[in-house]
């Protein structure tokens, strides 16, 4: 083996090293506004807006809030939940990201969530699917929903809607799904 075919292999060789240590892409910690519920909180990304949602009582089936990288006004103007629009003014904005948390309380198969690969979202294991539905009149480019199975009897469903956002706000979200903690056993 000549000289320089040996020193091509052990470059090689170094560069798979190197590419094994390599740590994984860490996310952006969320140092935003938080929320405190008795089941679960949160830190939301830095610049990000909250906003609970005044038709679903604490504890109860329905919309528990929204979180945005836009201003948010009440999308309940009532306490029927039926009369809920989308929270946001025009539609998202290039860039945007419009996050819907809602809460579904469910027996037997009805807690299954859709069949894909589990994944860590915050203190719990969930899944993210293609979003069928949640994201209709806010002008989102793509949608994705994140089912998190909190207990036995409930599951949570954080539909994430998105116009053409960048990748440094794709990597505040998961920052912020990573950093969510329910409090239920």
């Amino acid at each position: 083996m000549s000289a320089a075919v040996s020193r091509g292999a052990g470059v090689v060789a170094c560069l798979a090293l190197l590419a094994a240590c390599t740590p994984a892409l860490e996310h952006p910690v969320p140092h935003g506004p938080s929320f405190e519920s008795d089941d679960f909180r949160f830190v939301a990304p830095t610049g990000w807006e909250v906003q609970p949602s005044t038709a679903t009582a604490s504890g109860k089936d329905g919309i528990v809030l929204y979180l945005a990288n836009q201003a948010l006004h009440d999308g309940c103007p009532t306490s029927d939940s039926a009369a809920c629009r989308p929270p946001i003014d025009d539609g998202l904005r290039r860039g945007g990201i419009l996050i819907t948390w809602v809460r579904h309380s469910c027996v037997a198969n009805g807690c299954d969530p859709p069949a894909a690969q589990l994944i860590p979202i915050g203190n719990r294991r969930g899944v993210k699917v293609p979003a069928t539905q949640g994201c209709e009149g806010v002008g989102a480019t793509d949608g994705s929903v994140y089912y998190v199975t909190v207990t036995p009897q409930r599951v949570d469903g954080l539909f994430v809607c998105a116009r053409d956002p960048s990748e440094t706000t794709r990597s505040a979200l998961v920052g912020f799904l990573d950093a969510i903690q329910w409090r239920i056993p």
